[in-house]
C-alpha cells in the first residue's frame, strides 16, 4: 500500500540538542510523524551540524515549516539556527519557559529549556491522568527530575545517568569494555535479562547496581519530594531509556518518550 510521506502532512518542527544527540521531530495533525537523530558534535566538530540537516527529508528545503529549538549546549544554538535557516529559509524558535501554561517565575533563567519542555508535554498530553501534582522523570545522558506542583515548578534533582554510571565503575572497562564517555553507550535491552537485585558476578552486580540504584533514586526522590510538598505526586517516564526502564518501577508509571518534542511543538504552536 503507498504510504504517504511523512512531510505532506508536517506542520511544524521541533529540534532537541542534548549533551549526547540531536533528534529533529516532524508534527503532523495527529503528532509526531517521524524522527531523524544524529549524535551530538564534540566542541569543533559544529560542521557535522550541517551534514546532518542536509540529509533531513529533501522534500522539506520546499516548505517553509516553524521550527522550535530546544538546546542544552548553549555554544551550538548559533550555529544550528545558522544551519536551519540556509537549509530550509526558516529560523527555529528558541524554547522561552516564560509561554508555558504554567507559572515559571521563580526559575526564569535558571531551568533548563529541555526540562520545561518535557513539562509541558506532560501537562498537555497526560495532564488528567498524573493530576495536578506531578514529577517528571528524565533517563536520557543524566537521570532528571522535575516537579510540578499546582501549577507551579518547584525544582528537582539532576544525576548522572545510568549509562554514566555503569561507565564510571571500573572506568567502564568491567562492564563496557571500554573507557567511560560522556555519551554513555553500552546499555541495550539484551542486557535487561540480567537485571537482579542480588547480582551474580562482578558485571551483573554493575549492571544491576546502575538499573536497579538509578529507580529506586527516583522512587525515593518522589517519595521525599511528596513529603516536601504534601501532597502525592503523579509519576511519567520519558527520555531515552524510558521503554527499557519501565517494566522496574512500581505502580507501572505511564512512559512518553518524546515529552520533550510534544512540549516543544504546544510552544512552537501556541
Amino acid at each position: 500500500m503507498f504510504e504517504r510521506p511523512p512531510w505532506r502532512e508536517a506542520c511544524g518542527v521541533t529540534v532537541k540538542v542534548g549533551l549526547s544527540r540531536i533528534s529533529v521531530a516532524l508534527h503532523g495533525s495527529r503528532g509526531i510523524v517521524a524522527i531523524r537523530t544524529a549524535p551530538t558534535p564534540p566542541p569543533g566538530g559544529k560542521a557535522a551540524l550541517g551534514e546532518f540537516f542536509s540529509s533531513l527529508w529533501p522534500a522539506l528545503s520546499r516548505e517553509a515549516l516553524p521550527g522550535a529549538l530546544v538546546c542544552v549546549v548553549p555554544d551550538l544554538a548559533p550555529d544550528l539556527i545558522e544551519h536551519w535557516k540556509r537549509r530550509f529559509g526558516v529560523v527555529l524558535r528558541p524554547f522561552d519557559l516564560a509561554e508555558a501554561p504554567f507559572s515559571s517565575e521563580d526559575y526564569a533563567g535558571v531551568l533548563g529549556a529541555d526540562r520545561g519542555a518535557s513539562l509541558w508535554g506532560a501537562v498537555v498530553r497526560h495532564g488528567k491522568s498524573l493530576g495536578p501534582s506531578f514529577m517528571v522523570a528524565d533517563f536520557g545522558t543524566h537521570t532528571v527530575t522535575t516537579v510540578l506542583c499546582r501549577g507551579r515548578i518547584l525544582g528537582g534533582t539532576i544525576m548522572p545517568g545510568i549509562t554514566l554510571t555503569m561507565g564510571a565503575v571500573g572506568a567502564g572497562r568491567v562492564l563496557l569494555g571500554q573507557e567511560a564517555t560522556p555519551r554513555g553507550e553500552g546499555f541495550g535491552r539484551e542486557k535487561l535479562r540480567l537485571v537482579a537485585a542480588v547480582g551474580r558476578g562482578t558485571r551483573e552486580g554493575i549492571l544491576s547496581g546502575a538499573v536497579l540504584g538509578g529507580v529506586a533514586a527516583v522512587e525515593g526522590l518522589r517519595s521525599r519530594a511528596e513529603k516536601e510538598v504534601g501532597e502525592p505526586l503523579g509519576l511519567i517516564l520519558t527520555g531515552g531509556l524510558s521503554p527499557l526502564l519501565a517494566r522496574f518501577f512500581s505502580g507501572d508509571p505511564p512512559v512518553d518518550r518524546q515529552l520533550l518534542h510534544y512540549g516543544a511543538t504546544c510552544f512552537l504552536l501556541a
